[in-house]
């Protein structure tokens, strides 16, 4: 089951970082709109930190996603 988890922790990682890469903004940029900070977002997309669900939440409120969105597997 732990497996499984870590898994969707990294899943959602990948997924904002490519997020935020296919809106062409630095980690600095986009930290400050989701009021977090960059040192933040780098550990998240280096997959050394796990999201909260307030910021997987405001993630999707500011860029207008369904959270079921952060969890998509892309291939």
């Amino acid at each position: 089951m732990q497996d499984f988890i870590l898994n969707y922790y990294k899943i959602v990682s990948g997924n904002i970082k490519n997020l935020r890469l296919s809106l062409h903004l630095s980690q600095e940029k986009f930290a400050e709109s989701v009021s977090c900070s960059r040192e933040y977002i780098s550990r998240l997309e280096n997959n050394k930190e796990r999201i909260s669900l307030m910021l997987l939440l405001s993630i999707c409120q500011v860029y207008k996603l369904k959270p079921e969105d952060l969890f998509k597997v892309n291939n």
